[in-house]
């Protein structure tokens, strides 16, 4: 049996040993052993003798970098998909690396010689101390998670045989969604897989035409007199009229596949599961990518915390309930007394307090739904600065995670990562100011040499950035986490500073959905005026430094080390203001589709391709189209009604749909009228007039396949391009759509 087991375990040893002695190898070609123990020793008396550079030739000083790159490629030859043991060596490297760059910082780099300075050097290193913890915080962290998908595979067949087939009552709470969005939701969650379901809407607006819509379409509905507490009181609300031993809980904007429910309660058989969690998709493109262009290049801003995080915090037990896509056991909801009011984060609460009473919270990292994410990037600022604002009200309420009762330490510790968070709003705004401390005023609060910066931070700089994508997956890269965090860092610093003056904040605001920008460029200048401001003043700074050469008398190299850091931010604020311009973007979002299909104009029938499907149309291309033209001779400035069908064995084989031509290549028939070679004619088709049938069979098709949601992942490389090509391409002034 050992032996067995030693044969399974081979592979890791392998990996280890290679590792290891690599690095062994590397480590005692260069390191005096003797002299390591006297700067130990020095640094007990001193506190400065490890901090010195160990010579000054660029050989030596990028030595460490070049070490750390060695070691990084080896890791990643060896385990392309980053596995247990490259993830533990990363991490810890990584905290090493950083722990040696603060403690330089720390030692050697402080300014103290007069008060100004002083102050301005103490704020910025606890503003890179908050940051490198969060950084060697998050590898740590993410060393370990949990893959439930083969649990899933077992718990489903319970469901699947009938075996477990609890009662499940569907909600869909709404404030001011539109109509066609409600609709979209409410059929695909009736389209799911099982049949022992009910779909309430719960309006919070009281609005005629969503009562309407749910007798339309046969589903339950709740409003209530008032809108105390939010979407937590919407839902508190209709607890009493509902019946379901599980309760699933939907966004108003977001449509599940046919197989959620099938994947998702046979978790529930273990009586101790309170709750379990799914990722948050989404099948738009986020406001970010979309007014830079570069949509299909970046991943969705969340997808970081979604498909990584979030399997680690299952490991921890502190997987956090992000208020859709989940079920929740009606009786646990019912100990905790309904969903709790205390923050505008309901959500986050109510995972907290589910944990306090015994209960497990778990996640399973398989994207079952997507919804629609903020179109607008004032849309987008908003939902984070109420996250923000909400998980920091925990801290003043009896539930918070650090004193209340039923958690231990490791489930605290995961849970407090989240608070750390979201205070990096403060050290980026801290970033983007003080290398004006010096270009403007000659300040400097960074006692530090080229040198110094090549020895100590270079290698944790090139260690974070090297790991980043690899470990995540292509799901982030370090550039891009600067970008997200700057974009919101001044309206969420003063959220943060706000929340903690007076906690209750402001109130609860929904987030807009399906408010698309469709005419022209939108600026948002409450985003853009600091950023701009801050970029300007920086222009100024380089222009006043450089033209005049001047220097300070406690650094020599502050010019050269703080004209480079500001190049950095301004591209930075560049990308930020560009992302702050919101550009037109279409209503309904287009899936691409190659299916087989056909269109009937009156006694004709024409064959060809999809090209993309939505709602609203698709655009097809016919590859056979004999009497087109006749078609068109004959009723040349007339709307084109037909019918258009997919063809066997598509989803959508039986169901024609009525559909309107609105656009067709009027070059290829005019070639076709000169007997030309032309192989396909594009076709643009408009939806007119569908029939809840259709609707019934359309929707279903296009949001709701098993397993169409997928998690993208983009190569640091690419995304590094992608980030280069943002700051000279102008994307939201040069384009318009």
């Amino acid at each position: 049996m050992q032996l067995k087991q030693l044969r399974k375990l081979a592979p890791e040893i392998s990996f280890l040993l290679i590792a290891g002695l690599t690095l062994l190898a590397i480590l005692l070609l260069q390191f005096d052993w003797q002299n390591a123990f006297a700067n130990l020793i020095g640094l007990w008396y001193s506190g400065q003798a490890l901090f010195k550079p160990e010579g000054s030739t660029l050989e030596n000083l990028l030595y460490p970098a070049f070490v750390w790159l060695a070691i990084t490629f080896l890791l990643k030859e060896l385990s392309p998909q980053p596995s247990f043991w490259p993830r533990l060596i990363t991490s810890i490297g990584i905290a090493v690396l950083g722990i040696r760059y603060e403690l330089w910082r720390f030692f050697g780099s402080l300014n103290l010689d007069d008060p100004l300075n002083g102050t301005l050097s103490v704020l910025l290193f606890f503003a890179e101390l908050l940051t490198v913890v969060n950084t060697i915080a998050f590898f740590l962290h993410t060393i370990f998670s949990y893959d439930r998908s083969p649990e899933a595979d077992i718990l489903s067949q319970a469901v699947i045989s009938q075996a477990y087939q609890p009662s499940v009552d569907i909600i869909l709470p709404t404030y001011n969604e539109g109509v066609d969005i409600l609709r979209r939701s409410v059929i695909a969650c009736q389209a799911m897989d099982y049949s022992n379901k009910k779909v309430f809407l719960l309006d919070d607006t009281r609005r005629p035409e969503v009562r309407a819509l749910a007798e339309e379409l046969g589903c339950g509905y709740f409003d209530r007199p008032d809108n105390k507490h939010a979407k937590a009181g919407n839902i508190n609300h209709a607890l009493p009229y509902l019946s379901g031993e599980l309760l699933v809980v939907f966004d108003a904007d977001f449509v599940p596949s046919k197989n959620f429910l099938i994947r998702t309660i046979g978790f529930f058989q273990d009586p101790k599961t309170g709750l379990l969690q799914t990722p948050q998709h989404f099948f738009n493109e986020d406001p970010i990518s979309v007014n830079l262009g570069l949509e299909g290049i970046l991943n969705n801003e969340q997808n970081l915390f979604f498909r990584f995080i979030q399997p680690s915090r299952d490991y921890f037990n502190s997987v956090v309930c992000c208020g859709t896509c989940f079920v929740i056991r009606r009786s646990a909801l019912d100990e905790i007394g309904g969903i709790p009011t205390e923050s505008i984060t309901e959500d986050y609460f109510t995972s907290i307090k589910l944990q306090t009473h015994g209960y497990r919270v778990k996640y399973l990292n398989e994207a079952l739904a997507a919804g629609l994410a903020p179109e607008t990037i004032s849309a987008y600022v908003n939902q984070r600065l109420r996250w923000g604002q909400g998980t920091l009200q925990s801290l003043f309420t009896d539930s918070n995670f650090l004193t209340v009762p039923g958690l231990n330490w490791q489930e605290r510790l995961s849970q407090s990562l989240s608070i750390v968070y979201w205070f990096l709003s403060i050290p980026r705004v801290v970033f983007l100011v003080v290398p004006l401390a010096f270009l403007i005023f000659g300040l400097a609060p960074l006692r530090a040499t080229v040198n110094e910066i090549l020895y100590f931070f270079l290698p944790y700089y090139i260690a974070n950035i090297m790991a980043f994508s690899w470990l995540t997956e292509g799901r982030r890269s370090a550039f891009w986490s600067d970008v997200y965090e700057t974009i919101i860092c001044v309206p969420m610093a003063i959220t943060i500073l706000r929340t903690l003056v007076s906690p209750k904040g402001k109130p609860f605001k929904v987030t807009p959905k399906g408010d698309t920008n469709s005419d022209g460029i939108t600026i948002n200048w409450s985003l853009i005026t600091p950023l701009l401001t801050v970029m300007i003043l920086t222009i100024i700074g380089i222009v006043m430094r450089s033209s005049s050469l001047q220097d300070t008398n406690v650094n020599p190299d502050s010019l050269v080390i703080n004209i480079v850091w500001a190049v950095y931010n301004l591209s930075l604020l560049l990308i930020c203001i560009l992302v702050a311009i919101d550009v037109p973007q279409r209503r309904h979002t287009r899936f691409s589709h190659e299916e087989a299909c056909e269109l009937r104009l009156g006694a004709v029938v024409f064959s060809g391709v999809t090209e993309d499907l939505s709602e609203e149309g698709g655009r097809i291309l016919l590859n056979r189209f004999e009497g087109l033209v006749d078609i068109e001779d004959e009723a040349p400035q007339t709307t084109l009604e037909g019918i258009f069908r997919l063809r066997s064995p598509s989803p959508l084989a039986d169901m024609p749909i009525h559909a309107e031509v609105r656009w067709h290549d009027r070059r290829a028939l005019a070639a076709l009228r000169f007997e030309a070679a032309v192989t396909e004619v594009e076709v643009r088709l408009y939806f007119s007039n569908l029939t809840l049938a259709e609707q019934r069979r359309l929707i279903p098709y296009l949001y709701c396949q098993p397993g169409q949601w997928q998690d993208l992942q983009v190569p640091e490389f690419k995304t590094a391009w992608a980030m280069l090509q943002s700051v000279f391409r102008l994307h939201p002034l040069a384009n318009s759509r």
